[in-house]
């Protein structure tokens, strides 16, 4: 955990979640750009929970990262069900934005890792004329071999370009799981799981009307404009609040056993 953004651990199904809000998540990430500590900060949302539920390697990802917070509102609803704590809800388009104005402020060079070429150059036009200042550090497409010569020359690439935040925007378990295997080789000392975000932020994928994002229907937003993802919501969404009761159940019958 980061010492200086110390937040309580907690798990729920299981899987590990931090108790961490937006100030906390940009105290963390502030103290290990400035002083050049590894750090891998990851997050959860219901996909993450069912993935991490069935899939032992991603769980230990989880539980071994320095941070880990809530992105969704499905996963902080669990919370809420199984009467656990949980801190704010920060889907990373609602603060990544605000990161780059940081970067700019500090210097902080950023590089973008996953997705095609083409993505990537079309995520630093928009950052380019966002945040004119941010310095960006380069991309590199995530079509690669993740293992042997030609992942090793990426990770050369990110450690050759100075990035200080590297984002990497690859489908899950994918991103987490190569962050966590390559984290001692990369000096980038943000390592951030990102997902599609370039994606919106560049104006290729949509997102749903703010009365929508505000009140947790970002995912019907998804559903309706992406129908290809309907296991992931029509089954997915239900199946982790049904595990998420199990387990609260299974653990009030053990409270009154003791």
């Amino acid at each position: 955990m980061l010492a200086e953004a110390a937040s309580p651990r907690q798990s729920l199904i299981g899987i590990r979640y931090d108790v961490v809000d937006r100030k906390g998540l940009f105290s963390a990430i502030k103290y290990a750009a400035e002083h050049r500590q590894s750090r891998n900060i990851l997050n959860v949302n219901i996909h993450a929970m069912n993935l991490a539920y069935r899939d032992a390697q991603l769980s230990e990802v989880l539980d071994k990262a320095d941070m880990v917070f809530v992105d969704g509102t499905g996963v902080k609803l669990g919370c809420q069900l199984a009467r656990m704590p949980v801190g704010d809800r920060m889907t990373p388009m609602d603060w990544l934005p605000e990161l780059f104005e940081h970067c700019a402020e500090h210097q902080w060079p950023v590089f973008l890792l996953g997705d095609t070429e083409e993505m990537g150059r079309r995520f630093a036009a928009a950052l380019k004329a966002r945040v004119p200042d941010c310095p960006f550090a380069g991309y590199h497409h995530g079509f690669f071999s993740r293992e042997g010569e030609e992942n090793e020359r990426v990770i050369e690439q990110i450690n050759r370009s100075g990035a200080r935040i590297l984002l990497v925007g690859m489908s899950m378990p994918i991103q987490e799981k190569w962050i966590a295997e390559n984290a001692s080789r990369l000096n980038p000392s943000v390592r951030l799981a990102t997902g599609a975000f370039h994606r919106v932020y560049s104006g290729d994928i949509l997102r749903g009307p703010k009365w929508m994002t505000d009140n947790g229907l970002e995912w019907l937003y998804r559903l309706c404009v992406q129908p290809q993802t309907w296991r992931r919501y029509i089954l997915g969404n239900p199946l982790f609040l049904w595990r998420v009761w199990r387990c609260h159940y299974r653990r009030i019958l053990k409270l009154e056993s003791d």
